[in-house]
């Protein structure tokens, strides 16, 4: 895989973590809507093409070394300043989720202590970003399109079954869950999801954008890596609509889906979803350390994995819930300024 696959695989990684691959992001954002959750889906799609396509180019444009810079470059500096915080402090969080997931599926599948999946994902976490950006391109070039089409195979075979789930009877069964009070209707779910997930993206690959050699392999990573991103959310869902009721009530929701396709396919999802919390954590914990501007030290890195151990004590469906929302609609805000920085740049190099 060349630098710009490497590239679409890290965005890819950097988004399909926890709450991604488990289906419990694609159940809170999309699902619980219903046939209208689909249009969530197209919209986020587009979006992640977008974003993905004009923040990796800004960022190979201007050579930044993290999200920080990229920050400082495209908006004023109280700006700046308050979002590289909410953006750091985002990334941490989220590497908090992924352990909190880790905890929940060994615990759902295996039948084993949460701990044992908390301490195993924290040390490969840990491997992977002391060995630097080669580390990250390697873990995401390895692991990503085993995840991505682990997800899409998933709901390939749920297509069977889906005209029954969407039956007048199988619709009042599978989507009986109330949506979440900050997410009251579908464009709001899912602008919140595209929000959030696209800064974390953003964030935790602007160090491996700004290494890429030219500008078109940027835009490239950004588009490619957006359609897989879409496609995977598609499948999720489609595999989730396929399901039972009690589906919905399950911190890890594919994996109950899994299960029902195959017997023994639980246990292979399971370990499948396990490679998306490493890759997402991965990126979060290496770009909060390039936005240090510290090389990843084994002080470093352990002194963050303890910060992202105590976040994941709160639970891995409570942090989705609440959470990700919650820095969703801070992201708004900032992507705007983003837009309106290439907008600028582009409409003063006219005039020029």
């Amino acid at each position: 895989m060349d630098r710009r696959g490497q590239m679409a695989a890290a965005y890819v990684g950097a988004v399909v973590g926890a709450g991604f691959a488990t289906g419990q992001e694609v159940l809170t954002f999309f699902v619980v809507y219903g046939c209208r959750g689909l249009l969530g889906i197209v919209l986020v799609t587009l979006g992640f093409c977008a974003f993905g396509a004009l923040s990796f180019s800004t960022a190979q444009e201007l050579q930044v070394a993290s999200y920080k810079n990229l920050l400082q470059a495209v908006g004023r500096p109280l700006w700046a300043r308050f979002y590289d915080i909410t953006i750091t402090c985002f990334l941490a969080a989220g590497a908090g989720v992924m352990l909190a997931g880790a905890g929940s599926l060994v615990e759902q599948q295996w039948r084993m202590p949460a701990i044992l999946g908390v301490g195993a994902t924290a040390v490969i976490t840990g491997i992977s970003c002391y060995a630097g950006t080669r580390g990250i391109f390697l873990l995401n070039g390895y692991l990503v399109p085993v995840m991505a089409a682990s997800v899409i195979s998933l709901g390939l075979v749920s297509i069977d079954g889906l005209w029954q789930s969407f039956s007048p009877s199988g619709t009042s069964q599978l989507w009986s869950s109330t949506p979440s009070p900050l997410l009251p209707n579908w464009w709001i779910g899912a602008l919140t999801y595209l929000s959030y997930n696209s800064i974390l993206g953003v964030s935790a690959c602007t160090p491996l954008a700004a290494s890429l050699p030219h500008r078109k392999w940027a835009v490239w990573a950004g588009v490619v890596g957006g359609l897989a991103l879409g496609l995977m959310l598609l499948s999720s869902s489609l595999a989730i609509w396929n399901g039972d009721p009690q589906v919905v009530q399950l911190a890890v929701p594919l994996l109950r889906t899994a299960s029902q396709v195959a017997p023994g396919l639980g246990s292979i999802y399971g370990v499948i979803i396990w490679f998306a919390m490493l890759t997402t954590a991965a990126n979060n914990l290496y770009a909060v350390i390039a936005r240090l501007g510290r090389q990843p030290t084994p002080g470093l890195v352990g002194g963050l994995l303890v910060l992202s151990f105590a976040l994941s004590l709160f639970g891995f469906s409570s942090l989705i819930q609440l959470l990700y929302p919650f820095f969703g609609y801070l992201g708004c805000c900032c992507w705007l300024q983003m837009i309106i920085y290439r907008w600028r740049s582009r409409f003063l190099m006219r005039r020029k």
